[in-house]
């Protein structure tokens, strides 16, 4: 019988994010408002990228890249077209790269393989109520269905799709059907969970997260699609830091998520490994992002929790 293991993640510092857009984005959606780009380090110019990166490899202080930006307004990831053969340097490193993709049409699906990035990553968004409210987008479950086809023909070898609990103002609407799809689309490599965070200086800020119950039921479904593919509680969703009603309500969510079937967690709290371990789960600490392939982890630092 093999070993019950549960992956605990941490992506700082051995994974840097970086934005290929710098803080420029046009859609300025109800949950982000451009917040989440200031988070990342500004890379909008290939040799820029390329530096960066040489310098990470060349004082070996990390692994790989999470690469991401914003956006123009049809939901395309601004600057990646032109900052495609930078990421094949970057690739010849022996460098890791997650991409956050936005939408691909099948001419930049190639390039994207073709420059060897490792995962690619994007939101599935099953409504088009909240593409249009809160993205800003005409875009329907079929557009992004549509993305994610055109990175499996075109050979990414790792798909890893994000899909939000409670995108749409902390309700569900949508992820069961992004789920769906998903299982009539692709074998991703993972899953990646995550929740909305009401975010300050964002117009949704005032809106409360989702509620445990929601985390549970959309864990439980993609589990039940999902059977053998590896499910992880991703680093977005509400902290609760600094309140004791807050760490509470963190700590609900992440034991919802457990307990519908996620096999791994990015920065989890004290609680939730307690939890795992009652569970008879042995702790894997992997520092690097959640959706590393379990077959690069030997390419990574890792080692078992006491």
């Amino acid at each position: 019988m093999s070993e019950r293991v549960f992956r605990a993640y941490r992506v700082w510092p051995r994974f840097p994010s970086v934005s290929i857009s710098g803080e420029a984005c046009a859609l300025s959606c109800l949950h982000c408002n451009k917040a989440y780009l200031s988070y990342m380090t500004p890379m909008a110019t290939p040799a820029a990228l390329v530096r960066f990166a040489q310098d990470l490899a060349d004082r070996k202080a990390g692994e790989g890249l999470l690469v991401s930006g914003g956006c123009d307004r049809e939901g395309r990831m601004l600057n990646l077209m032109k900052l495609l053969p930078a990421l094949e340097i970057i690739h010849s490193m022996g460098l890791i790269i997650k991409l956050h993709t936005g939408f691909a049409d099948e001419k930049l699906a190639r390039g994207i393989a073709e420059a060897g990035v490792d995962i690619a990553s994007m939101e599935f968004v099953g409504s088009r109520e909240s593409a249009r409210e809160i993205f800003g987008l005409e875009a329907g479950p079929e557009t992004y269905q549509a993305t994610f086809e055109h990175l499996r023909d075109a050979g990414v070898p790792h798909i890893a799709p994000h899909v939000c609990v409670g995108l749409h103002r902390g309700q569900l609407m949508g992820e069961f059907e992004a789920l769906d799809r998903l299982k009539k689309t692709v074998e991703p490599s993972t899953i990646a969970l995550i929740a909305f965070r009401p975010t300050k200086g964002t117009p949704l800020e005032g809106c409360a997260p989702p509620s445990p119950e929601s985390m549970g039921l959309v864990a439980a479904r993609a589990r039940k699609l999902f059977s053998d593919t590896k499910i992880i509680l991703g680093a977005l969703r509400p902290r609760g830091t600094g309140r004791e009603s807050g760490r509470e309500a963190r700590e609900a969510l992440e034991l919802a998520a457990l307990r519908g079937g996620v096999s791994g967690a990015e920065v989890p709290s004290t609680r939730m490994l307690t939890e795992v371990r009652a569970m008879g789960l042995r702790v894997k600490r992997i520092e690097a992002f959640g959706v590393l392939p379990e077959t690069y982890e030997g390419r990574v630092k890792w080692g078992w929790v006491s």
